[in-house]
């Protein structure tokens, strides 16, 4: 059997950097955050994209 070199495991991806402005608004779009809302998420919860994306969702279907 041929292992398939290409296809990238969902886990695969590589951290989300605080540091880079370009991935943290690209995080804030994509669950509706502020950049500080991302941030402190990052800070809180570490770099880990599975992580951050159950973090993320639980803020934002929780009342403000």
């Amino acid at each position: 059997m041929v292992e398939r070199q290409n296809e990238h495991h969902p886990d695969d991806r590589k951290p989300i950097l605080s540091e880079d402005a370009c991935e943290v608004a690209h995080f804030a779009r994509k669950f509706h955050l502020t950049m500080p809302e991302a941030r402190m998420l990052m800070r809180q919860h570490g770099n880990n994209h599975a992580r951050l994306e159950r973090e993320a969702r639980k803020l934002v279907y929780q009342p403000r």
